[in-house]
């Protein structure tokens, strides 16, 4: 084989090879779920997740680097699924109430999914042997989803669009006017899943509620 034909067959292998990658990435993160879910945490090993995706050891490592690493682009796949609604910029006349309750369903979705309160029962089970395991649930996860409805926030104080004197202190309030009493309830097997007409009455009563405490003067 001639040096021109093993160029392209070398650029033909980089294509493929990059063109592969985020499907690569994402059979990883779903393998991954499905380990940490079944195994928990302490007992996933990387050797489980590469064989359940179908991958190397290494090509793992070379995505993601640790287990904790991991454990994270979980949680920020799924901070940034329900995050989607808000708007990277505000306008000049933004419907922030439209905004805030295309997040609020996409929150309660996330948070009360079977897969989501799973993984929640193993970061309560396992961060006291594993403390990083909180460290990093919390700042991939929940401080995400916080600090990005606080940046929002902010720019609506910004823009005199609505009165929001402490942005953190009020996405961390809105938010947890959402988990209230239906994900503690659910968390903790009591009752049946929420309904539609539960999180309809959630989500209208936590946006209105915030939007007439936050109204522009």
């Amino acid at each position: 084989m001639g040096p021109q034909a093993a160029t392209a067959r070398d650029r033909h292998e980089d294509v493929t090879e990059e063109r592969s990658a985020p499907s690569k990435r994402d059979a990883i993160l779903d393998a991954a779920r499905r380990v940490f879910l079944e195994a928990g945490y302490g007992a996933a090993s990387m050797d489980a997740i590469a064989r359940e995706a179908g991958v190397s050891k290494q090509t793992i490592y070379a995505h993601f680097g640790a287990k904790d690493a991991l454990f994270g682009a979980i949680m920020v796949a799924r901070a940034d699924h329900f995050l989607e609604p808000l708007p990277e910029a505000v306008g000049d006349a933004p419907d922030v109430a439209a905004a805030l309750d295309g997040l609020s369903r996409r929150y309660l979705e996330v948070l009360l999914a079977p897969e989501a309160v799973a993984r929640f029962r193993v970061v309560m089970a396992e961060s006291g042997r594993f403390p990083e395991l909180a460290e990093v649930f919390y700042r991939s996860g929940p401080r995400r989803a916080a600090d990005r409805l606080a940046a929002y926030l902010a720019a609506l104080d910004a823009g005199g669009v609505l009165r929001v004197p402490d942005p953190e202190m009020a996405a961390g309030q809105f938010l947890g006017a959402l988990r209230g009493d239906i994900f503690i309830r659910y968390l903790l097997g009591l009752g049946e899943p929420p309904t539609e007409a539960d999180i309809d009455r959630t989500v209208a009563h936590a946006v209105g509620a915030f939007l007439g405490a936050h109204r522009a003067r």
